[in-house]
């Protein structure tokens, strides 16, 4: 079964290294799901601030959407 995405579970997205301490990806909360597809969230960058974006769209490569950053994705499985 395919994820879905929900008030309060945790996604990727692409961010400004400049505006995140180096890293070019940062966690954030989704807050408001309108589809399967696309979202609201808040940023938990590595800055102090808070940061929110609205009407991110879904995609399986966050490393090819270098050019927006209204993209999401789900983070990796890690472990065994």
């Amino acid at each position: 079964m395919a994820q879905q995405p929900s008030i309060g579970r945790i996604v990727h997205v692409p961010m400004d290294p400049a505006l995140n301490n180096g890293a070019d990806v940062a966690p954030a909360v989704i807050t408001r799901v309108w589809n399967d597809t696309t979202i609201n969230v808040q940023i938990l960058a590595d800055v102090p601030g808070v940061a929110w974006r609205s009407s991110l769209v879904f995609t399986e490569d966050l490393a090819a959407c270098t050019s927006t950053l209204h993209a999401w994705t789900w983070p990796p499985r890690v472990g065994a």
